[in-house]
């Protein structure tokens, strides 16, 4: 009787707790996930935020002068890379528009370099959770 009692209670916490143990883990980034973030420069704020589509990343938004406002956006759709934008004289105002990779990757790799980990990917087809 005493191990039925385990069991039942055993059970019981289970079900409560919902299946939610090692959901993180497990599940894909639902849509309107939370947007990962990274801090390039250490300084407690993030330089970079990705977006997810509930499946992958899907936009990629880079504060590269460090001003708290984005100046880089990249769009990618179904983990390719679609289009980016940049505002080079930090205006509020798109300067630069790219729709191919590697004009895009190049650029990044001579004026933003400190950024290159973390805006040049070939494949997109990332999970939100490996952030």
């Amino acid at each position: 009787m005493k191990n039925i009692s385990v069991l039942v209670v055993i059970l019981l916490v289970l079900f409560l707790m919902g299946g939610r143990l090692g959901y993180s883990q497990l599940a894909p980034a639902p849509q309107g996930a939370a947007p990962k973030t990274y801090d390039v420069n250490s300084d407690g704020k993030p330089d970079v935020i990705y977006h997810g589509d509930g499946k992958y990343v899907s936009k990629v938004e880079a504060d590269t002068n460090y001003d708290g406002r984005p100046d880089v956006v990249v769009h990618i759709k179904d983990g390719k890379f679609e289009s980016a934008e940049v505002d080079t004289d930090y205006d509020g105002k798109t300067d630069k528009k790219f729709n191919d990779a590697p004009s895009f990757n190049k650029w990044v790799n001579e004026n933003k370099p400190g950024f290159n980990d973390k805006l040049n990917k070939t494949d997109w087809r990332i999970d939100l959770m490996d952030f």
